[in-house]
């Protein structure tokens, strides 16, 4: 466990890779994340993709705006607009852990694991203990709120870009020592 002293706050080396880890996700995630939008926003703007009729009576849109509305789409209109965001990706040179997934999802959904990660690692300084027992308690205010917090506590302890990089290639274990 961590303390806080008059000495200074000094975290464990799984705390510093739980933070080097989420600044890794935060970085790749918005790094792709322009790149989706702009595909998956043209994609939207030149099909003008409708409801599909069973929605008529539940949303009061003339057309998918956004890349959440998909759910919103005909079958149809869901299977062009996933193969060109498909054929999109790879002519963009994104890359995805399967054929059939997006690299945005992927991030997204990475970010939140590394988060979450994160979190439990600051339940180790004493009066954080309930991080670590229920992570998943927080609201998402609440979520932001710990990781910001947590991450400016952590920040000057974490590596430069350059060695977090050659870490994550090298594929070293997160619970090496920093």
């Amino acid at each position: 466990m961590r303390t806080m002293t008059k000495a200074g706050f000094k975290p464990s080396a799984q705390l510093i890779r739980a933070a080097e880890n989420l600044f890794a996700a935060m970085t790749i995630e918005s790094g792709i994340r322009p790149v989706v939008e702009r595909y998956e926003r043209e994609i939207l703007d030149r099909h003008q993709f409708k409801p599909a009729a069973e929605y008529h009576d539940y949303v009061d849109r003339e057309k998918a705006l956004t890349r959440k509305d998909y759910y919103l789409m005909s079958q149809e209109d869901a299977k062009v607009y996933s193969a060109e965001c498909l054929a999109a990706r790879d002519a963009a040179g994104l890359k995805a852990s399967k054929p059939e997934n997006c690299p945005l999802l992927e991030a997204e959904s990475n970010r939140v694991d590394a988060e979450t990660a994160f979190i439990k690692e600051l339940g180790g300084i004493e009066g954080m203990e309930v991080f670590a027992e229920k992570p998943w308690a927080l609201t998402p205010v609440q979520r932001a709120q710990v990781i910001d917090i947590g991450l400016r506590l952590v920040a000057p302890f974490v590596g430069n870009s350059k060695t977090i990089l050659e870490r994550i290639v090298r594929g070293a274990p997160a619970s090496a020592a920093a």
